[in-house]
């Protein structure tokens, strides 16, 4: 309910929008103009206000026009009371129209709408007075304006239901048609009011009596009871004194209680009591007697003769037994509503006992289950019409199947007429345009019937509802327009004569009261396609559930027709598809003829092999290019036995899987697949290291050809062969991995370059300061010395330049190795054959290194084979220069593992001559594959005269190679192992120059190898021939080439480059020796600093730069800056006795480094690796461990700990590296064996940063790269120790907890 300020809201908003639409109404219709009109007069009367004022819900209609035919009302006005009850809204202006099923639904709408009107029809049960009720609610009308306008308003009618519950709307949805039912006959004379409601409210009343009056309820009492229904009283009224059973006084408690239950129940109940089975029964079962009421207490077999001989078995079956019988959904007719009408009932005998426990009488609850028995019965027939139609697949079929169907249930279908659409198959297409506007279909052909044969005058063959005088042709019309069914009543009809005779009516054989006309029309169209003119059951009434039954029906055959119509469609776009296929068909089989030869002479033709096989693998096709690729088995039969001869064993499985998924998988498939046929790569990219043998790979691929039912008709692949490509990719692996390994040494080669380059820089640069430092004055100058240290000075600076000489010649050694390597590669290292001795060469190779192995303890040796003898091998054309450069890198190397090795240490040079080439395993030797072609000079020269072979070999005793150090020994920059540079040094070129030298001249070069034994170093080179007929001079050069080594030449020069100092540990003890004496061995090596340099007279000074500009700076010219004295002394002084390890394994650079610092003031200590290194800090103050007894001296006899304050540290050394010995020094601190943190400074030629950042982790303080200057070192190492004193530590590295990099 709306206030009223929400209605004065609402008028308000009301005359707003009359303001707005005024604007508008030149472009309204004519009805909106009309709205607008009336609601202007309205307004002028003042009577808007009133309506939003009335609770009630109210509404204005315009009467000047005719009534609207559908009874849809366009309401001028309506209050806000009726707006806020949108049902009841939706009801007045026809919203709901599109939800009726029937034609009848419309009647109450029209009504209402002549009441409106002022057309009252006297026959309408919806007139009460002047009011009318509709839509629940009671209406009255009022005439305004001159009669043009009705205002109506309304009450709900809920208090009529309060009132009387067994009142029914005259226009409820549950009532019986009347129009096809009549009242029942014979029903007896009582109140209809006393029969309860079938869909009434229960309503319980207000004011109950008081608790003293109720009861007693015994209807067989004397005394009557209050309120007894009519049916009681006519009970009641029986004279039962006249009956078997006697007055109701004498009746005994059994039947008395039993008489009440049955009086009291709703349903059918009925009692035969006694022999004479008197009849008592309630006022429902008085439908089913019929006109044998009134009967109560009368003999059943009296009254009821006809029916009493079934009923008799029964009787006597319970009297026996004494046990109920029952029967469910019992089909029994009666007439109910004037007609005799199909029911079905549930019923039960159940004996009723006397006091003596015997049968004294029967009850017989009866209860309907007609309704339920209805709804199966016509879901079953919905389902066949549903599942039947559903199988048409035309329209002709269709329409078979619906009236076949109908007449399955013929009880519910006793007569049928099927009319379609004339024309069907072009109205049935869907149309866009509005129903309003879309043309109608007005011709019907007779499709079928039920109960009558075509041509009777009630089913003619056709209908035209424009022209034909049908009997149904208005109702037809009337379907049409309102898209809903028409029911019919032949009551109604004014028919001819004799119109419905000879119409064979199924079912129960009644003839039907009325006729429903159902409009068809498909869901995917907006047209009727046809109707459907069906009998009413003449034995059930037309109530809802037969109105829901007829709606799904239509909706069921409506969804079908749209299927057919939808498929019919189609089908007949297929057939003109099909043929137009067919036509095309026709043109494209010559087409495809030619084109199938054409692909036969191509297939022919083609480079890739092409195959067919049947399902089971038989060849069926195979052209010339498959028997081309497949020579080995051109008379296979199928592709087993193909495999058989072409695949490896292993493979065999894995094709056979692979038919398999082609065949029953029905999957194309796509392999590569390596043959036992042999492949020859193209000669012109043959090279020496691709295999030996190569075998051909093929690409398959192929696919099922497939029937209409899925099953294979036959398999066609092609076969491509993909050997050259599979070798090249091959190759290619084999370059890349190559190109790989050669980065990998390249780099390992920079890094041993430029360590072996820093170390003899630093030495050069310590050297040179060591000399300017000695001649150097307070202010700078040259100092002449004085003729008491000349001799000293003397011998000190020749050391010096000898030193600087030495390491600049191995520098160059290096250099020209990397020359070497560079001419190789650009090809401009030539060589130059003359007539030579190959004896006497090897000889003076042999003889170059006489005094090195003599220092080294080594026996060297040469050895003249008697093959030399045999073949006369004397003068031959060489080059001697080469041959000598390769025995030359030879013995170095012998030398280079043997001299550290146990004795006895020998090395011999042996050369033997061969008529033949030499191969594999001469001697045990395993030749390296050559990389180069022979040198086109001396292949010129071989043409001149006969050849011999010359093989030289070096043997050793060295520490030999292992299996995996051989494997890349004479690559380029390549070494046995990774710690071969850092035990013995070099760069990995000088095996690599050998083997490429040697190749050039026609040999090869190799080893034979045994670990912990040694090593023999293998070559042989092809020569000429040649006659000694004159004096020749001497077959050695007197300049060797720029890649020829330097070798010390005197006895002094060979001491020095191969003397080292002792070690701190005696070397026939492995470990733990008897600690030296404190002047022995360490201090031996500081005793050098007794001549104080510092405290010397010098003679008068010289200018230094006698010869240079005074004004240009040292370092403008490349020059070194000069020392700074002042600063060297004051680092000499502070502190005044620093204590520094050297742990250096160079010799010259331990030596130069030493003494430098010696100058500074510092006591210097020296170490050859980390091992030593290790072992001299157990004999410094600060070790807190435990050192070990060794030989006899007792412990007490030992000498004093050292003083020590730093270590400089080099990296790459042999035994053990400086990671590693740094490592273990600060485990030793954090475990409480050392008593302080020892500053440790790398000194080292890895220059890189991942490097140095390695030393800092591992516990390094600082890092010094060579070369470097000694005044920089000191500036370094003074700061380190201030550091420590101050507690200030610069290490923050961590300790690895395993040893790495340990030899």
């Amino acid at each position: 309910m709306i206030s009223q300020d929400d209605g004065a809201l609402f008028a308000q908003c009301y005359h707003e929008e009359i303001s707005d639409a005024q604007l508008n109404l030149s472009v309204r219709s004519i009805p909106e103009l009309k709205r607008a009109e009336s609601r202007e007069e309205l307004a002028s009367v003042g009577l808007l206000s009133t309506l939003e004022d009335d609770t009630r819900p109210s509404f204005v209609v315009s009467i000047s026009s005719g009534i609207p035919q559908d009874g849809i009302l366009e309401l001028a006005y309506f209050n806000s009371a009726l707006a806020v009850a949108p049902a009841l809204l939706a009801k007045l202006k026809g919203d709901d129209v599109s939800k009726a099923k029937f034609v009848d639904d419309l009647q109450p709408r029209a009504a209402f709408a002549q009441w409106i009107w002022d057309q009252v029809n006297d026959m309408d049960s919806a007139v009460i007075g002047d009011a009318y009720l509709f839509a629940d609610h009671l209406w009255w009308a009022t005439t305004i304006a001159g009669g043009r306008h009705r205002v109506v308003s309304g009450v709900s009618a809920a208090f009529l239901r309060q009132d009387d519950a067994g009142h029914k709307s005259p226009h409820s949805d549950d009532r019986i048609d009347m129009g096809e039912h009549n009242k029942p006959k014979d029903m007896p004379q009582y109140l209809p009011g006393r029969l309860p409601a079938a869909h009434g409210r229960i309503d319980i009343p207000q004011e109950m009596a008081p608790a003293s009056s109720f009861g007693p309820f015994d209807y067989t009492q004397d005394a009557p009871c209050q309120n007894m229904p009519d049916h009681v009283l006519y009970f009641r009224s029986v004279d039962w004194s006249s009956t078997p059973l006697g007055p109701m006084a004498s009746w005994s408690p059994q039947l008395r209680c039993v008489v009440n239950m049955i009086l009291n129940d709703h349903h059918h109940a009925v009692l035969f009591w006694g022999e004479e089975a008197t009849m008592i029964y309630n006022e429902a079962y008085i439908e089913l007697i019929g006109g044998m009421h009134p009967c109560m207490g009368q003999s059943a077999p009296v009254i009821a003769k006809e029916y009493w001989p079934h009923l008799e078995p029964l009787i006597q079956l319970i009297k026996s037994t004494g046990k109920t019988f029952s029967n469910a959904d019992m089909p029994l007719f009666f007439d109910r509503h004037g007609f005799l009408e199909e029911a079905f009932f549930s019923f039960q005998f159940i004996p009723v006992l006397d006091a003596s426990g015997c049968v004294a009488g029967y009850y017989q609850p009866l209860v309907e289950t007609t309704r339920n028995q209805m709804l199966e019965r016509r879901i079953t027939s919905l389902v066949e019409i549903g599942s039947r139609t559903a199988k048409a697949r035309n329209l002709n079929t269709y329409w078979d199947l619906v009236i076949d169907t109908l007449a399955i249930n013929d009880r519910d279908a006793p007569f049928a007429l099927l009319y379609a659409a004339e024309d069907f198959s072009v109205q049935t297409r869907p149309s866009v345009s509005t129903p309003g506007i879309s043309s109608e279909i007005d011709k019907f052909v007779l499709k079928g019937s039920i109960g009558v044969d075509a041509g009777h005058p009630i089913a003619p063959p056709t209908i035209d509802l424009q022209n034909d005088s049908c009997v149904f042709k208005s109702h037809l019309k009337r379907s049409v327009r309102t898209m809903t069914t028409v029911v019919v009543h032949f009551s109604d009809m004014d028919l001819p004569e004799g119109l419905r005779d000879g119409i064979d009516w199924k079912g129960f054989g009644d003839p039907c009261r009325s006729l429903l006309l159902c409009p068809i029309q498909p869901t995917n169209s907006e047209q009727v396609q046809g109707f459907l003119i069906l009998g009413v059951n003449p034995r059930r009434p037309f109530d809802e559930d037969y109105k829901q039954f007829i709606h799904v029906m239509l909706r069921l055959l409506a969804t079908s027709l749209a299927s057919v119509v939808l498929f019919d469609e189609e089908m007949r776009q297929k057939e003109n598809a099909i043929g137009q296929a067919a036509h095309i068909q026709e043109q494209l089989a010559a087409e495809l003829h030619l084109k199938e030869k054409k692909f036969q002479r191509y297939a022919d033709q083609s480079d890739v092999a092409i195959f067919v096989i049947d399902s089971v693998g038989a060849y069926t096709y195979r052209n010339q290019s498959w028997y081309d690729l497949f020579d080995g088995a051109t008379d296979a039969k199928d592709v087993a036995d193909t495999w058989a001869r072409i695949v490896w064993p292993e493979d065999i499985a894995f094709c056979e899987d692979l038919l398999s998924k082609l065949g029953v998988q029905k999957s194309p498939i796509c392999f590569e697949l390596k043959t036992r046929m042999r492949w020859q790569p193209p000669n012109d990219s043959a090279s020496e290291s691709d295999p030996q043998v190569h075998w051909k790979w093929v690409l398959c691929s192929a696919y099922p050809e497939l029937d209409a039912n899925y099953e294979v008709i036959e398999m066609v692949g092609n076969v491509t062969d993909i050997s050259k490509q599979k070798w090249a990719e091959d190759v290619q692996r084999r370059r890349t991995d190559s190109a790989l390994e050669s980065k990998k040494h390249l780099e390992h080669f920079i890094d041993t370059t430029s360590h072996e380059m820093r170390n003899p820089l630093s030495a050069i640069m310590q050297c040179a300061d060591g000399i300017l430092t000695s001649y150097s004055g307070t202010d700078g100058d040259f100092a002449i010395p004085s003729p008491v240290t000349y001799g000293a000075l003397l011998e000190q600076t020749v050391d010096a330049a000898q030193t600087i000489a030495q390491c600049a010649q191995h520098m160059k050694r290096i250099v020209d190795d990397i020359l070497t390597i560079s001419k190789l590669d650009s090809g401009l290292l030539i060589i130059t054959p003359i007539d030579a001795q190959p004896e006497t060469v090897a000889q003076h190779a042999v003889k170059m290194f006489e005094s090195e192995a003599k220092v080294a303890d080594v026996d060297l040796s040469f050895e003249v084979d008697d093959s030399c003898r045999t073949l006369g091998i004397n003068w031959v054309s060489l080059d001697p220069t080469r041959l000598l450069q390769i025995l030359i890198n030879l013995i170095t190397n012998a030398l280079k593992f043997s001299r550290f090795e146990p004795e006895p240490r020998r090395i011999k040079v042996t050369i033997s001559a061969y008529e033949r080439e030499p191969t594999n395993g001469t001697n045990g030797i395993h030749f390296e594959p050559k990389l180069v072609e022979d040198d086109a000079h001396l292949v010129e020269d071989w043409r001149q005269g006969s050849l011999v072979y010359l093989h030289f070999s070096v043997s050793d005793t060295g520490r030999g190679l292992t299996e995996d150090e051989r494997s890349n020994l004479f690559a380029r920059f390549s070494q046995a192992s990774p710690r071969t540079h850092i035990h013995y040094g070099g760069s990995g070129l000088g095996l690599f120059i050998s083997r490429r030298l040697t190749e050039m001249q026609g040999g090869a070069i190799g080893l034979a190898s045994e670990f912990n034994k040694g090593s023999t170093f293998s070559f042989y080179i092809k020569a000429r021939r040649v006659a000694s007929t004159k004096l020749r001079r001497s077959s050695i050069p007197t300049m060797f080439p720029e890649d020829m080594r330097h070798r010390a030449s005197t006895r002094r020069e060979i001491s020095k480059m191969n003397s080292r100092p002792e070690s701190p540990i005696s070397e026939k003890s492995p470990t733990h020796s008897r600690w030296p004496s404190r002047g022995s061995k360490f201090q031996s090596l500081n005793d050098e600093k007794s001549t104080n340099w510092g405290t010397q007279q010098r003679p008068p000074a010289v200018q230094r730069r006698q010869s240079m500009n005074p004004d240009i700076p040292n370092d403008a010219i490349g020059l070194p800056p000069e020392p700074d004295l002042a600063e060297l002394k004051c680092k000499r002084s502070v502190p005044e006795d620093l204590h520094v390890l050297v742990v250096e394994d160079n010799l010259v650079n331990q030596k130069v480094l030493a003494n430098q610092l010696r100058k500074l003031g510092c006591v210097v200590s020296v170490a050859n690796h980390g091992g030593e290194a290790l072992d001299f800090l157990k004999t410094t103050s600060l070790w807190r461990g435990l050192i070990v007894q060794t030989g006899d001296s007792p412990l007490e006899e030992r000498d004093p700990p050292l003083d020590l304050h730093l270590i400089l540290m080099d990296w790459e050394m042999p035994v053990m590296n400086g990671l590693t010995a740094v490592t273990k020094i600060r485990q030793f601190e954090r475990g409480g064996q050392l008593s302080g943190h020892i500053p440790i400074i790398g000194v080292t030629a890895n220059v890189r940063e991942q490097q140095i950042q390695a030393a800092m982790d591992v516990g390094m303080d600082d890092f010094v790269s060579k070369p470097f200057r000694v005044s920089e070192l000191m500036g370094r190492m003074r700061g380190l120790v201030e550091g420590v004193g101050s507690g200030d530590v610069r290490w923050k590295g961590t300790i690895p907890e395993k040893d790495e990099g340990e030899a």
